[in-house]
């Protein structure tokens, strides 16, 4: 079983079903290229998405890639846990999810703990190998882990949204040895295209395109992992070749001491009542 991750993982939101054999070659493109993880929902596009990683999966020796997967809406009684994890089973044709978590605190209309307890149950029926979340506070973070011991942490972090960076989460995930996997690192593609001067003077520098600045900061100066969606091989293999040099100091410096300030004076609804914008939406602001 895959215990050490690529540091780009397999993203597969809005995937394009209408072109499936060119979608799954990409895919699969992927996987031989190393990269052996991937982070799927039955929200997205409606179950469709999953019912279409059956035949990726039915491709490859499943023992050689990790699976993530997201408890949606809505978590109303404790057996929905387990009805939605039989679910992925199903429809991937699969044995077993590597990874369970919450998409968001949202998700559970039961207390965040039960939910929990119940998603613990299915690691002990050998249905879960590891539990993990997402998109939720510190606070939240620490007391799941106080009691479950999370893997994982999936979360938005980028150049222009450090919002877990500055509330010390990402502090808490390396002191406790949990694996920050960052969704929208390139924000899709629009860090690149706001043509910040510092990263046009990296890209010269180093003969390197913004993305892959960008792709080499997060993953080998911040030591972060990531999940990028793409199923054309130039973009595959552009995102690989980040990891293939390394940023000077003063470089890592200018990237690590940047804040947008639009981004941090964005109010953000931690509990889904107080007016702002929920965590995950953050990024496409």
């Amino acid at each position: 079983m895959i215990e050490n991750f690529n540091p780009i993982g397999i993203g597969t939101y809005k995937l394009d079903l209408d072109n499936k054999e060119k979608t799954l070659e990409g895919l699969l493109y992927s996987f031989r290229k190393g990269q052996n993880y991937i982070s799927t929902s039955l929200m997205y596009s409606n179950y469709e998405i999953v019912d279409f990683l059956k035949e990726f999966f039915a491709r490859i020796n499943r023992e050689e890639i990790f699976v993530m997967s997201h408890l949606e809406k809505y978590i109303e009684n404790k057996g929905d846990v387990e009805k939605q994890v039989d679910e992925y089973l199903k429809r991937m044709n699969i044995e077993y999810i590597d990874v369970l978590q919450i998409h968001t605190p949202e998700v559970c209309k039961l207390k965040l703990l039960d939910v929990y307890y119940e998603m613990q149950k299915m690691v002990d029926k050998g249905k879960v190998r590891y539990l993990s979340t997402s998109n939720t506070t510190l606070e939240q973070l620490k007391e799941l882990n106080e009691n479950f011991g999370i893997y994982s942490f999936e979360g938005v972090y980028n150049l222009d949204c450090k919002i877990y960076e500055n509330i010390g989460l990402l502090n808490y995930c390396k002191e406790n040895n949990i694996k920050f996997i960052c969704y929208q690192a390139l924000r899709r593609n629009k860090i690149a295209e706001a043509n910040y001067e510092f990263l046009i003077k990296m890209s010269e520098k180093y003969q390197k395109t913004q993305n892959q600045i960008l792709i080499n900061w997060l993953l080998k100066a911040k030591k972060l992992y990531t999940l990028i969606k793409t199923t054309q091989k130039e973009y595959i293999d552009s995102n690989l070749e980040a990891l293939n040099f390394n940023l000077d100091a003063e470089d890592i410096k200018i990237l690590d001491e940047f804040q947008n300030e639009k981004y941090n004076s964005i109010k953000i609804d931690w509990n889904a009542n107080n007016g702002g914008i929920t965590i995950d939406k953050l990024a496409s602001q």
